[in-house]
């Protein structure tokens, strides 16, 4: 991964840690705030997602070749526990 690549996770991870911290200074009860956790969670994920799509398809336009090994590598789902 490049440096570029580096400085957008870090600050990706750097703003949801700052969000959260936020969420949890502020004075809500406490189903706002987990309410509020669970959407920045569910936006961490689809931005974490989407830039793993980035890295897959920059590492492919660099490496056609590798292709079949990306599309023959299993998706790791985690289960969402009720």
């Amino acid at each position: 991964m490049n440096n570029a690549l580096k400085g957008i996770a870090l600050f990706i991870g750097g703003a949801v840690a700052g969000a959260a911290v936020a969420l949890m200074l502020t004075p809500k009860n406490g189903e706002e705030i987990r309410k509020e956790l669970r959407d920045l969670a569910e936006q961490a994920k689809k931005r974490a997602d989407d830039f793993c799509e980035q890295v897959k398809t920059e590492i492919l336009a660099k490496r056609p070749g590798c292709a079949a090994e990306v599309a023959a590598e299993p998706v790791k789902e985690t289960k969402k526990e009720a």
